[in-house]
């Protein structure tokens, strides 16, 4: 979307001969057809809000400020930049941030991060100074130009999927540095002190998770044996994407506008529902196990975050949170003990340059023991084979090996096991499974790579078209979409 809006604002080319221009540049393949629509799709949305904008002079160069700090007696400059579009004339200087949804107001109330993460951007504005170097040499100071002084500062973020437009900031230079000191400026210092590691989903776009501590190196966990192109992040999620219709996979991870009410059915929503009531028992501090009081107390109709359940559902979901007090992982433990509900654990294979990211319902020690606990609803008990039915189990076992759990090492010198816990239409079944079984290694190991290979080797990402359409979140981007299905 950048790129084809330099192409409009720098070079003037029409709507058409930027797309057009961009769409037929050097790739290393070309655009994947559901970008191409998004993009399309984006460039119309923003040129339509920034058509209601003060006219503005569009500015190629980077914003940025350097300011030094005195730490320990020793002089340390820090730089701080913008992203997003930026326009300026008659002494206002603009940025333009878009985004991927919509910024109506109506949408909710920004959080202290966001806020904080405004007033730190309106502060660099106001003391903006363009960006002379290569943005490419991240490990060298930044060569800045002269200092032009603005009479007034304005923050937009564009809502590109509907055109939406909002104000974040609007003021004079002296007003934008009063609300970074009130906002930011605490945040900001927080954040230069630094603190722990928090591996997740993010660590698969960090340059340095080859080397971070907090995530283990473990080539050939995957087990696949085809050429990197780029760093990725993968899950078990990704896999059961990608064997429903790659092409939803790989929309899914560029992460574009989605119809979440197109996949949620009744069950998925009590299922979430139940999931999320559990996840919020357990965080309670200080630490203490469920009890069949936690389960809601109208059966007919509640809530649990924002997963609402009415009717058979909610009187379903009802009995299997008072049927997991039966089965509670928390019960006999101290009350500081460690217990982490969805907690991401994460293991780099530089082999294959993937992230694997898996997302566990719930991580808690007992003595000298990690336990790694996924909780599955259904209906009624599925005898076949757990691993097989719930591949993520199978990852579950090759990440509890491979010492990716939090005080455990490769070597085996803290244990973990791993537990299936299925709360069912007729009661709670509680399954364990050995970390430390060679056999039940072997099968995860091969579930694993089965899974991870064909999505590794893909480089086309075709759309498989079918009933499933009905139910993809990102079906208005894909041009391949089965007939008759909603866009």
């Amino acid at each position: 979307m950048h790129k084809v809006l330099d192409l409009i604002e720098f070079d003037q080319l029409s709507l058409e001969e930027a797309l057009a221009k961009w769409l037929h540049g050097p790739h290393r393949r070309p655009p994947h057809p559901g970008l191409v629509q998004w993009t399309e799709h984006a460039v119309r949305g923003y040129l339509a809000a920034v058509a209601e904008c003060v006219p503005l002079a569009p500015v190629s160069r980077r914003w940025a400020r350097q300011r030094t700090d005195v730490e320990d007696g020793i002089a340390v400059v820090y730089e701080e930049t913008v992203s997003g579009r930026r326009y300026e004339g008659d002494g206002v200087r603009e940025l333009r941030i878009p985004r991927l949804k919509s910024v109506d107001k109506g949408t909710g109330d920004p959080t202290d991060g966001e806020r904080a993460e405004t007033a730190l951007a309106a502060a660099v504005l106001a003391g903006a100074r363009p960006v002379l170097s290569s943005p490419w040499k991240p490990q060298q100071q930044l060569t800045l130009g002269r200092f032009t002084p603005a009479v007034h500062v304005r923050i937009v973020e564009i809502g590109c999927v509907d055109a939406s437009r909002n104000v974040l900031f609007e003021g004079t230079p002296e007003e934008a540095h009063q609300h970074y000191a009130h906002t930011a400026d605490e945040r900001v210092r927080a954040v230069k002190a630094g603190g722990g590691y928090l591996p997740g989903t993010e660590c698969g776009t960090c340059q340095l998770v080859d080397v971070c501590p907090a995530v283990p190196s473990r080539p050939g966990f995957l087990g696949v044996d085809s050429t990197p192109k780029q760093r990725r992040s993968w899950s078990m999620t990704t896999a059961r994407v990608y064997r429903t219709c790659p092409a939803r996979a790989y929309l899914l991870d560029l992460f574009l506008p989605r119809a979440d009410a197109a996949e949620n059915t009744p069950a998925t929503v009590r299922g979430q529902a139940v999931h999320t009531a559990i996840e919020e028992l357990h965080s309670r501090e200080p630490v203490r196990s469920c009890t069949a009081s936690d389960a809601p107390a109208t059966p007919e109709r509640w809530r649990a975050g924002g997963w609402e359940v009415s009717g058979f559902q909610a009187r379903l979901g009802t009995q299997m949170i008072g049927d997991h007090s039966l089965v509670c992982p928390l019960h006999g433990l101290p009350d500081d003990a460690q217990v982490y509900p969805e907690r991401s654990l994460v293991v780099h294979d530089p082999e294959a340059d993937v992230v694997v990211v898996a997302k566990t319902d719930l991580l808690y020690r007992r003595m000298d023991t990690w336990f790694l606990r996924e909780t599955k609803t259904t209906r009624s008990l599925d005898e076949s084979d757990p691993l097989v039915t719930y591949p993520q189990l199978a990852l579950a076992l090759l990440l509890a090996h491979a010492g990716a759990v939090p005080g455990t090492t490769e070597d085996g010198s803290s244990r973990c096991r791993v537990e299936l816990e299925r709360l069912t239409g007729s009661g709670p079944v509680l399954t364990g499974i050995d970390s430390d079984d060679d056999e039940l290694l072997a099968q995860a190991r091969q579930i694993v790579t089965d899974h991870a290979s064909p999505w590794h080797v893909d480089e086309e990402y075709p759309a498989n078209p079918g009933k499933h359409c009905g139910t993809c979140p990102v079906i208005r981007w894909c041009p391949d979409r089965a007939q008759g299905s909603a866009a």
